[in-house]
């Protein structure tokens, strides 16, 4: 996956930032998900292209 691909579609998180907050320190998904915004909003699969 391309560090510019859409990992969370509601929050607009990329893989890349999925990845720095990990570099920068976050060990578990909630660490992720207070440094990222992702899996907050919890529309990802109705917003997906990939309908998943």
């Amino acid at each position: 996956m391309h560090n510019d691909e859409l990992v969370c579609f509601c929050s607009k998180v990329t893989a890349g930032a999925i990845r720095q907050a990990k570099r920068d320190g976050a060990t578990t998904m909630d660490a992720i998900r207070r440094m990222t915004g992702v899996c907050t909003v919890g529309r990802c699969k109705e917003l997906s292209p990939r309908g998943r």
